[in-house]
């Protein structure tokens, strides 16, 4: 987006840590040189500027450039969502699924209540993958879901 373009709008950056590199380099950094066009557009209170991400590596951000802590004045930390959340997210997911969509036309069991999802993410999936992973862990069950379909029906007419 030029700058022009972006007067009165919102540009949101989604995983923005991924602009910083992980280790100091002789190249020219292009991800560097876009923190910095972005802060020259923050300057111009006509653009809200959204930098998003994991809490652990968006400090590395901040800490980057000393005028981000000038610039950035409001943080924002969400905490990570609970397996009934998750269970939530796959029913609204599945009972709104679009044309084109990886599972449309495929509608939930009656037995497959919020509960049921709870407890099957609670059992397939550890701690740590629910932290990691958040709202993308039911898209990835998902999507395991279809493909274990796909799999099953193939074995069914060979």
């Amino acid at each position: 987006m030029q700058r022009k373009e972006a007067k009165g709008r919102i540009l949101f950056v989604d995983q923005s840590y991924c602009l910083i590199p992980m280790q100091k380099s002789d190249d020219k950094d292009y991800g560097l040189q876009a923190l910095e066009e972005i802060m020259s557009v923050m300057d111009n209170s006509k653009v809200v500027v959204i930098l998003a991400g994991y809490s652990e590596p968006m400090k590395r951000v901040i800490t980057s450039n000393e005028g981000f802590c000038r610039r950035v004045t409001k943080f924002f930390t969400f905490d990570d969502f609970m397996t009934e959340d998750l269970a939530k997210i796959l029913h609204l997911k599945m009972n709104n699924q679009t044309e084109g969509s990886l599972l449309y036309g495929f509608k939930l069991d009656p037995s497959c209540t919020v509960e049921s999802v709870e407890n099957l993410i609670k059992t397939v999936t550890s701690d740590k993958q629910r932290k990691k992973m958040n709202a993308g862990l039911v898209d990835r069950l998902l999507v395991n879901a279809r493909e274990n379909l796909d799999l099953r029906l193939s074995f069914d007419y060979i």
